[in-house]
């Protein structure tokens, strides 16, 4: 995360009652059609409770470092970023497939600044998953199929969008435009209502989104106790390379390198990353 310096003073316990992220981890999408979405997508999200430690790597090349606290909120979890220099940071998030994903921005005022966060699972040109918005009171999840092109590319139908008690939530399209290793998008519901950025590992694309600016949105492929990702600033169209590492609360089980396939589904869809 490409940080500013804000000198603030405050403590993780406060910033984690503010700051959203969900992160649950699926191994594999074989059982993809039993159950709901929703259901899926937060099925062992307790395993990632606890405190992890952050490195990330900015466009520059400078390597920055904090502490992020994760905690339960409704289907998903909230997180914590405090950078060893003291600037704080939150944001939500969504997992699908074992791929986890978070909107964040500066925790100003206390609080997350975007509007919400979401995974599709890629399949052809259909888009199937979980949206997270800011304003869920419950922090429940709503289930989105959309419609479009399989390039990723182009305009794309919301052809299924309801919330935890079947009621519709959206209608409209979204516009798609690849920018690098980025995925720039446009919500129209029906009217222009957000803008966000997308990335890709694997087969799902992640994204996060708000009232006139792109937060900026790291996503993860999970191993046990090891999070290895890719980051986006904004409408930036770069990325960078990201971690989180368990250090409390089974520390004793945290993978000491990413796996293969991790490495794989990160490498094969953002070929401009450079590792650490």
């Amino acid at each position: 995360m490409e940080f500013a310096r804000r000198g603030w003073h405050g403590c993780l316990s406060v910033l984690a009652a503010i700051a959203l992220l969900s992160m649950s981890v699926r191994a594999s999408a074989d059982n993809s059609g039993d159950g709901s979405k929703a259901a899926d997508a937060t099925a062992t999200s307790a395993a990632l409770i606890g405190e992890y430690r952050h490195s990330t790597v900015t466009t520059s090349g400078k390597v920055r470092r904090s502490v992020a606290t994760i905690a339960p909120r409704g289907a998903g979890l909230a997180v914590a970023w405090e950078e060893d220099e003291g600037n704080l940071f939150g944001g939500i998030g969504v997992s699908l497939d074992g791929i986890v994903g978070a909107a964040y921005t500066e925790a100003l005022n206390g609080a997350f600044r975007g509007s919400g966060v979401l995974a599709y699972r890629i399949s052809g040109g259909t888009l199937d998953g979980v949206r997270l918005p800011y304003d869920s009171a419950k922090g429940e999840l709503i289930e989105e199929t959309l419609e479009g092109s399989p390039a990723l590319e182009g305009r794309y139908a919301i052809v299924h969008s309801r919330d935890a008690t079947g009621e519709s939530y959206h209608s409209g399209y979204v516009d798609i435009v690849r920018d690098g290793d980025t995925y720039q998008m446009t919500w129209y519901t029906p009217a222009r209502s957000y803008d966000g950025v997308g990335l890709r590992i694997g087969d799902v694309l992640v994204a996060g989104y708000a009232r006139g600016f792109a937060p900026s949105v790291v996503a993860y492929c999970a191993d046990q106790g090891l999070l290895t990702g890719i980051v986006t600033y904004g409408h930036s169209g770069t990325i960078g390379a990201d971690s989180l590492t368990r250090a409390s609360g089974g520390s004793a089980g945290t993978a000491r390198e990413t796996s293969a396939r991790c490495r794989g589904a990160i490498e094969k869809w953002n070929p401009t990353l450079k590792w650490r």
